[in-house]
């Protein structure tokens, strides 16, 4: 149920609100009441109890719960503002990306992608950790200080740092990471990876074996974010 919940809150919180009629605010809260009544739509059985549990006991804060209610702390592929005093960025922070990708950000800087804000991570084995494509996986470092000092704002929430756009001068040097043997790869012919919102699986052998699948598996939890939006 936990998992089950986790990915539905995540859908509703960060990407589709509008799907369950959600009224969220500027910040990103939604009052608990109204999430409540929008997951018993799909599991009649769950409580408030479940959904604060989940928030109070995850190892690694996703959402939060406030006076104002429940929200997700970072993921969102439409604007929420920032609230809060910016964090004192250190030396370095971390992004996972693949290689191909390196000259192109030292080239023209990270900008969002598929959702709001750019995500980084405090250490290099966090961003690795975090770092879910198929290919050639490294981590790159943000000059954070750097960028702070030229008027950057870095904001933390739960174990992720968001920031906006990061320019290419505050791009530093990669580092390849390493993989057991099969853990990741690149997409062979005639593959086809979709990736959805908390979706980490890996790619399905063909579209319509695919299809099938999802139909016999429990509800979808959501939909591809719109473009348009952040990165990681």
């Amino acid at each position: 149920m936990n998992s089950r919940l986790s990915k539905l809150l995540a859908l509703y919180l960060r990407h589709r609100p509008e799907e369950a009629g959600l009224q969220i605010d500027t910040q990103g809260f939604v009052r608990l009441d109204e999430m409540l009544r929008a997951v018993q739509e799909r599991y009649p059985v769950a409580q408030e109890g479940d959904i604060r549990r989940l928030v109070e006991e995850a190892q690694a804060p996703r959402f939060e719960i406030g006076e104002r209610g429940i929200r997700a702390l970072y993921g969102h592929s439409f604007f929420v503002e920032l609230d809060g005093e910016p964090m004192a960025a250190p030396q370095l922070l971390y992004m996972g990306c693949l290689r191909k990708e390196v000259a192109r950000f030292r080239a023209e800087g990270i900008k969002p992608v598929d959702r709001y804000y750019v995500h980084l991570s405090l250490s290099r084995e966090a961003a690795a950790e975090r770092s879910h494509q198929p290919g050639d996986p490294c981590v790159i470092e943000i000059l954070a200080a750097q960028a702070q000092a030229a008027g950057q704002q870095f904001h933390k929430r739960g174990e992720v740092i968001l920031t906006g756009q990061v320019s290419a001068q505050f791009v530093g040097e990669a580092h390849d990471v390493e993989l057991p043997e099969g853990a990741r790869r690149a997409p062979q012919e005639g593959e086809r990876r979709e990736r959805r919102p908390g979706d980490h699986r890996p790619p399905t052998a063909s579209p319509s074996r695919s299809a099938s699948a999802a139909q016999a598996s429990e509800p979808a939890f959501g939909r591809r974010p719109r473009k348009a939006t952040g990165r990681r």
